[in-house]
């Protein structure tokens, strides 16, 4: 870039001596005293010439062309030297003819002038690489800081807690790794103008001052006016640019919605409903877009407007110095071709300004809704970690509530010892999930302590307590891609031999192999797969880690009864084998569990084996009944 604007200035002075020498190439105007005496020297070597042509004496020649000088507006110069020298017109015409003197203008400023032309080609040839160059390596800049933002950003995605992503809209998010990072490339074009507008401008501006200070006096009258222009501009650029943003991660929330509930807006018949609101967010960003185009649209007319009164004021003193003899034609040459640099120096960085403003605003949005979002102390990368974990899990007295305030459990304690499982069971809202969500540490305890083998979570490395884990969510998420895929998300080093072995305990091996195997293409969320092949899938991913804990989300909930006693008797296998925690939703599953933990309001209510609290006769036993009834399913 340096380069360039150097080579773009060193043709101004290129430009000026080139028309300098195109006016000295013309034949040379003089004065009347000296055009009298060129005349009386061309006549008296033209009289040298014809008299031995025409046969008279020099004299008497000289005083015939003379004469025919004198009558040349009137009468044929060879029929007043005929008459004189007494000879034919013809003859006389002839001699004439080969002594005509034709004016012709200075060969060597041609010369010169075609020397400054080759330069003039070899500066734009040289310039041609260096600004080639910069598109292209700027161009690759652009894009890979473009993709080393969304890495970065996928990056820390990854690292905020749980939390973060129950306050936002995916879509919102998806906006940022989007929208306001091709805007944040954009910045990398930028760079360029806002390193050779202004090189430029200055370079133009020395030669400027160099010519004709003068001339540097009425420009620098017109740079406060532009300066000015520019950076009103520029901050009402950045709202307006905010509010493009913000409007775009809005629509495209929107958009995300609507595609991932396609199936609940058709059930409703609500198409037109959701048209009409995504026709208003289209009209609402329009406006926004509109409002930003027309920042942009104003500041480049002004711009020029301020440049052309500029180039206006300047061409008048050019004419007022040339009038004195204070300046030569090529110089104004130069001069008009400099200003016009600065003109555009100042069109460039204005639009700098506005790309400046888009990017800040861009850049808001990139470090307010992510890169700045707390990670909160829950990513205990470099904890402690247990050489040969057997899967105990202890509440002492745990307390927790959400960061608004809402109170989920209160007080409680449990201890969930190796090889055996623990059924957690109760109505909507009484804590279930939360103690899962505190097991997997998606959350800390408000007050009190999580234990892993005795060690508390918080003390843990916690991606490697994470892998003591296997999870069967309720809400079973596949990731588009192959069946083999999905199951090595938590076993990336597992065999097929592995895999085929935790589809068998999953009880899914036959649909797999149906299907085409372990390269079998799931679809976006696995929609190739039925509910319960899904959750069948989801099961044999979490058998696969071979975890120390094994977390189940009411994990027969989608299967049919012959599949649900199939993996359930799996799964009864896999409870010897593993500290196991079910959230219960069917009793029957809940009653297959060594130990059943009976939650109300956040708190434990009562726990005990199926048998035990069946004896007890309280709550466990009523809704037991009720459900084996057909009152509860």
């Amino acid at each position: 870039m340096l380069v360039a604007s150097v080579l773009d200035g060193i043709t101004i002075p290129l430009i000026e001596r080139s028309v300098n020498s195109i006016q000295q190439a013309a034949p040379r105007r003089i004065t009347e005293a000296e055009s009298r005496r060129q005349q009386e020297k061309e006549r008296s070597d033209r009289a040298e010439q014809l008299k031995t042509t025409l046969g008279r004496d020099k004299k008497t020649v000289e005083t015939a062309l003379a004469a025919a000088d004198a009558a040349r507006d009137s009468i044929s110069p060879a029929a007043v030297m005929a008459e004189n020298l007494q000879l034919p017109v013809e003859q006389v015409q002839a001699a004439l003819d080969k002594t005509q003197n034709r004016p012709s203008g200075n060969s060597e400023a041609v010369t010169q002038l075609g020397i400054y032309s080759l330069l003039v080609v070899g500066v734009f040839f040289a310039k041609y690489w260096f600004t080639r160059g910069q598109a292209l390596y700027l161009s690759r800049a652009a894009i890979q800081l473009a993709g080393e933002m969304r890495v970065r950003l996928y990056e820390k995605l990854q690292r905020l807690p749980v939390s973060y992503f129950g306050e936002r809209r995916v879509g919102g998010i998806q906006s940022v790794l989007t929208n306001d990072v091709n805007v944040y490339q954009s910045a990398v074009g930028a760079v360029r103008d806002s390193i050779d507008a202004p090189l430029r401008a200055l370079i133009a501006f020395a030669i400027v001052v160099i010519y004709q200070w003068q001339l540097a006096l009425i420009t620098m009258l017109f740079l406060p006016a532009m300066a000015l222009v520019i950076q009103r501009n520029s901050r009402r650029m950045k709202a307006a640019q905010a509010e493009v943003q913000n409007d775009l991660a809005e629509l495209n929330a929107t958009t995300t919605e609507s595609i991932q509930g396609a199936r609940v807006v058709k059930a409703f018949a609500a198409e037109t409903t959701m048209a009409g609101r995504y026709r208003d967010l289209v009209g609402i960003s329009l406006g926004s877009q509109i409002r930003a185009a027309k920042r942009t649209a104003e500041l480049r007319p002004m711009v020029e407007l301020l440049g052309a009164m500029a180039l206006a004021s300047v061409l008048y003193l050019c004419g007022w110095l040339s009038y004195h003899g204070q300046l030569q034609l090529g110089q104004i040459a130069a001069l008009i071709y400099a200003l016009d640099r600065i003109n555009q120096g100042f069109r460039s960085f204005g639009n700098v300004s506005n790309t400046y403003s888009q990017v800040q605003a861009a850049s808001d949005r990139i470090y307010g809704e992510i890169l700045t979002a707390p990670e909160s102390d829950l990513a205990n990368a470099g904890g402690r970690t247990i050489p040969s974990p057997t899967g105990r899990i202890t509440f002492h007295n745990v307390s927790f509530a959400y960061p608004d305030g809402t109170e989920a459990l209160r007080n409680v304690s449990f201890t969930l010892d190796p090889q055996t499982s623990l059924a957690l069971v109760g109505t909507s809202g009484a804590g279930k999930s939360t103690i899962a969500d505190l097991i997997l540490r998606f959350y800390d305890p408000t007050a009190g302590s999580v234990t892993f083998d005795g060690v508390d979570l918080r003390e843990l490395d916690l991606e490697w307590y994470r892998q003591q884990i296997g999870v069967v969510p309720q809400h079973t998420f596949l990731f588009a891609g192959t069946i083999a895929e999905n199951l090595r998300l938590g076993s990336p080093d597992a065999t097929d031999a592995d895999l085929w072995t935790a589809l068998e305990m999953a009880h899914a091996d036959e649909f797999v192999r149906a299907a085409g195997g372990l390269a079998f293409e799931l679809g976006e969320a696995g929609n190739r797969l039925s509910g319960g092949q899904r959750q069948r899938i989801a099961i044999a991913r979490a058998l696969l880690r071979k975890p120390k804990l094994l977390l189940l989300d009411e994990a027969t909930s989608a299967l049919d009864a012959e599949s649900e006693k199939a993996v359930t008797d799996t799964l009864s296998d896999v409870m010897h084998q593993t500290t196991t925690l079910f959230i219960a939703h069917r009793l029957t599953t809940a009653a297959r569990a060594d130990r059943i933990l009976v939650m109300a309001a956040g708190q434990v209510s009562e726990t005990g084996s199926h048998a035990e609290l069946m004896t007890q006769n309280s709550v466990y036993a009523g809704l037991f009944r009720a459900f084996s009834g057909g009152m509860l399913v």
